[in-house]
């Protein structure tokens, strides 16, 4: 999928969203309820809603892993007269009753992500929005309750949803994860019918209906080279670490467009300008590239940030490590590996 400018700036601005997360899945508020939670209102009323964008997009270096939340767009994101939209603030409710758990200021300007806990293992939360005031650490909401605004800014806000009780089987490493993205699960599956069917009407992309409406951050697959990488220099270091601005330049992840289900190398820098690229049909599937295959080459097209078309070396040395280079601008496939190649490990 190619982005448009203005989607690429959008989408750029959330880019902390790795960091932002409740550091653990305990229970601060001592929740007795169990089990999923029902989302039961919309966090936008219905009328406003344009388009949702599932789970998965790349957009580096910020977004280098696949993202582990949703965007409700509530005007055209895609569209060529963005000055023209109405970007004035609208409530933001509620998606189901809980307690208030994390509150954390993502931007400069404001921006607020605002985490809900609705039972013990079960959470939603928004960012890009505005909290009302009394909206603080411990508030009780109900489903419904305007809780925020968004920010006055175009075009989105961001939907996640967590529950300790699963963990998607395709992140290899789990300590690489912090628990919103270790145990994502697809918010619009929490609402129920008729809601869900009428949300899922509105997910599209700037090319299209994906066929998959939920998406998927999770796309490991163990001594195998599909899924998320982190660069050697913080193979130690903790998860809030590697997934916050020190991470994102030192990760890469091989994996499938959430729309066309065609390959994607997201790249967050180090061995490249940060940004994604789509693979040509005809080159080798990651996840049957393993440590017998010996050194891979694929030829990348840029769809999302300033990298330039070239072609990436990659050969898995272990199930765990892999050594890759990338050669920005080059027209023809590399002969070999040169000493600016770098390692990385699960």
């Amino acid at each position: 999928m190619r982005l448009t400018p203005a989607l690429c700036l959008a989408l750029a601005a959330c880019g902390g969203h790795e960091t932002t997360s409740p550091p653990d899945g305990n229970n601060p508020y001592g929740l007795t309820n169990t089990g999923p939670g029902v989302l039961s209102v919309t966090p936008l009323d219905t009328t406003t809603i344009f388009a949702i964008t599932p789970l998965g997009q790349v957009a580096p270096p910020g977004h280098t892993l696949p993202t582990d939340h949703i965007y409700i767009s509530f005007v055209d994101p895609w569209g060529g007269n963005q000055q023209n939209n109405d970007c004035s603030a609208r409530p933001v409710r509620a998606a189901g009753a809980g307690v208030i758990t994390f509150i954390l200021v993502t931007e400069a300007a404001g921006d607020t992500k605002v985490d809900v806990q609705m039972t013990k293992t079960f959470h939603y939360y928004y960012d890009h929005v505005l909290l009302r005031p009394g909206m603080t650490l411990g508030t009780h909401v109900n489903a419904g309750d305007t809780i925020a605004t968004t920010t006055g800014r175009c075009p989105s806000m961001d939907l996640g949803a967590w529950d300790t009780d699963y963990t998607p089987p395709g992140f290899v490493n789990t300590r690489r994860y912090a628990y919103q993205s270790l145990h994502v699960v697809p918010p619009l599956r929490y609402f129920p019918e008729p809601l869900r069917s009428a949300l899922y009407r509105r997910v599209r992309l700037f090319d299209g209906v994906p066929a998959d409406k939920d998406g998927r951050t999770d796309w490991g697959v163990k001594g195998r080279l599909a899924g998320d990488w982190f660069h050697i220099s913080i193979a130690n270091d903790s998860a809030g670490v590697v997934g916050g601005p020190d991470g994102w330049p030192k990760s890469i992840s091989f994996a499938y467009d959430y729309g066309s289900g065609a390959p994607v190398i997201s790249i967050g820098g180090t061995i490249a300008t940060p940004g994604a690229l789509t693979i040509a049909p005809g080159f080798p599937d990651f996840a049957t590239v393993s440590v017998a295959s010996g050194v891979v080459a694929y030829q990348g097209t840029p769809n999302v940030g300033l990298i330039q078309p070239g072609w990436l070396l990659v050969q898995m040395t272990a199930d765990d490590r892999i050594k890759v280079e990338y050669f920005a601008g080059a027209t023809a496939r590399p002969a070999a590996f040169t000493g600016a190649a770098q390692d990385y490990v699960r």
